[in-house]
């Protein structure tokens, strides 16, 4: 074991010679935004360190540590809290729990003579109740001996015996609901007697130390030694602390929390429950189990009541997950019948379309570039990022998450900037970025004045969205060619899955009724200008509605609503996988919608 000093945090570690600087700060609690999953080619974590007296830049999830290593990290080197979307569509359900808690007083819990104690229980509380495991039977028989209680509390998920305490607890009946997302984490805290929401609370998901996107979480699973158990108690340490701090802010206790339904895509769901994903990151896409999965709270080393039953909801086929099947629980039954494309935009895309009397789904990796993985000043949206660009007369304006100086751009900002730039006739159809002469030569008088942004760095042309007094390191932010093209290959496969949904049902857009925009980076992003860009399709007169954080809203009603959970397997028995990369079609059609004139004819 070697010694390695972080003189910024105060802080030393021992560590193991062969681990690099990324895992070393993560066991020390400060872990790096390794967007690539720590392949070295995002250059997103450059730390600054001192090795035999000489100072350097290196990558922090390349370069291997060693005895007295200085690593000098910056508050900009961690990862932060990122602007996280918790607000979800609400509908109006019936209030109707899979959990119930029934009180027997003592003169209630007198069993008759010669008869078993279970069986008269059983009897009274009304149920054709399951006979409770031994570890159940064995806390039975010690308080059925106690003369100081008021009576017992039976807890019930349906016609199972979860827990038995004593005296009357029946007003203390909660549960969760979560969505899981490669990003980020929200879960929902509810009084099940009542459904009334107590909280919510969010983080970013703990993978993100190992990866931005489920295939290198899927890599590093596989690779890692003990890389299925490394990434698995990463997510359920970060639901275990925002469950700590729903119990904290709500002074309850975690063990009359019964049941946490959860939702998430099928890497998320492998990776949460344990389940090698060998088969999910290979071509044909498939997964351990579709159905619904249920274990207990301890099996599963989740904070609620040990014998609290988790619950993931089930998914629909390859990468389309119960994310995507939380979205359609989301929809009142009315909307259900419509005709509908749904596009929800996180980390990666998934997209359904409905024709009234059936779905068809599909995924599509655009997240990873829209997030800022592979864009020059590209972040998080954390405090510092830019998050709205306006283009007008000549002039750039922006928004910065916090409305202090800008370190970097997130997605939305992203969207804005390339949609802005396209729309001033800075960018051509195919994508590529004028010179300031080319651009002056065919711009209008009024936007003469963004010629002046424009430039080349490094051989790469680049446009300016910042002056230096905006930014906290007094450097220009721009967006260069390559972030364009980075762009156009992550739009074209979310516009390509929607158009060939489309003829795959032989609908014209047209037809829909409307279209619906679902999840954290489509409910920031400007519409128009997502369109501008081809994120999603434009269509006369059809409309455009934004729903939220759709999968933890289906989560939610799965929790609370009995109607919604019968009514769960006929919805998603409804529901087609369409595989987007098989179809003969795709490759053609996704290089033609790398441009931005797929996009409709009103820009």
């Amino acid at each position: 074991m070697i010694k390695v000093l972080f003189p910024n945090q105060n802080a030393e570690i021992h560590a193991d010679e062969n681990e690099t600087i990324a895992v070393v700060s993560s066991k020390l609690g400060y872990p790096l935004d390794l967007v690539c999953g720590g392949k070295g080619t995002c250059q997103k974590c450059k730390v600054e360190i001192e090795k035999d007296g000489r100072r350097q830049e290196v990558l922090a999830c390349q370069e291997k540590v060693s005895d007295g290593l200085i690593v000098y990290l910056t508050d900009d080197n961690i990862i932060h809290q990122a602007t996280i979307l918790t607000e979800s569509l609400e509908t109006d359900i019936v209030i109707e729990s899979s959990i119930r808690k029934i009180f027997l007083d003592r003169n209630a819990l007198k069993t008759p003579a010669y008869e078993g104690d279970w069986e008269h229980i059983a009897i009274q509380l009304g149920s054709d109740l399951q006979t409770p495991e031994l570890p159940l039977l064995q806390k039975l028989s010690v308080l059925m001996q106690r003369e100081d209680t008021e009576g017992l509390t039976f807890t019930m998920k349906d016609n199972t015996v979860l827990d038995i305490e004593i005296n009357n607890t029946v007003a203390h009946n909660y549960g969760l609901a979560a969505d899981l997302g490669s990003t980020s984490v929200v879960i929902y805290l509810f009084d099940l007697n009542n459904g009334k929401k107590l909280g919510t609370y969010s983080a970013l998901n703990g993978q993100i130390a190992e990866g931005a996107d489920v295939i290198s979480r899927i890599m590093a699973a596989i690779n890692h030694p003990d890389g299925i158990h490394l990434l698995q108690s990463k997510v359920v340490n970060t639901i275990n602390d925002l469950i700590d701090q729903a119990v904290q802010e709500n002074r309850i206790q975690r063990e009359n929390i019964y049941t946490l339904v959860i939702c998430g895509n099928s890497a998320m769901q492998h990776l949460f429950l344990g389940l090698h994903p060998g088969s999910l990151g290979k071509s044909p896409y498939k997964n351990v189990i579709l159905g619904d999965v249920e274990a207990s709270g301890k099996e599963l080393g989740i904070g609620i009541n040990p014998h609290g039953i988790v619950h993931f909801l089930p998914l629909i086929g390859g990468f389309v997950g119960a994310d995507t099947s939380a979205v359609l629980l989301a929809l009142p039954e009315s909307e259900l019948k419509g005709k509908k494309l749904i596009i929800d935009l996180g980390t990666n895309g998934e997209i359904l379309l409905g024709n009234g009397k059936k779905w068809l789904a599909t995924s599509c990796a655009a997240g990873p570039a829209l997030e800022g993985a592979t864009i020059h000043y590209g972040m998080r949206g954390t405090n510092g990022a830019i998050e709205r660009v306006k283009l007008a007369n000549g002039a750039v304006k922006i928004e910065v998450i916090g409305k202090e100086k800008a370190k970097g751009i997130c997605g939305s900002g992203i969207v804005d900037a390339i949609g802005e730039m396209f729309k001033a006739g800075l960018i051509t159809e195919q994508g590529r970025m004028l010179t300031r002469e080319n651009y002056l030569e065919i711009c209008s008088p009024e936007n003469a004045g963004f010629a002046d942004n424009l430039d080349t760095v490094d051989g790469v042309r680049v446009f300016y969205l910042t002056d230096e007094d905006q930014t906290v390191d007094k450097g220009r932010i721009y967006i260069d060619q390559r972030d364009i093209r980075s762009v156009q290959l992550a739009k074209s496969a979310l516009y390509t899955g929607c158009v060939l949904l489309l003829d795959e049902l032989g609908m014209h857009g047209e037809d829909l009724d409307e279209i619906l925009i679902a999840g954290a980076f489509g409910n920031y992003i400007d519409a128009d200008n997502a369109q501008v860009v081809g994120l999603f399709p434009k269509y006369e007169n059809v409309p455009i509605r934004s729903i939220g954080n759709a999968a933890g809203a289906g989560s939610t009603n799965y929790l609370l609503s009995r109607p919604v959970r019968s009514a769960t397997p006929g919805i998603l028995a409804t529901v087609g996988h369409f595989e987007l990369a098989a179809h003969p079609s795709f490759q053609e059609k996704y290089l033609e919608n790398t441009k931005f004139e797929k996009i409709g004819n009103n820009y």
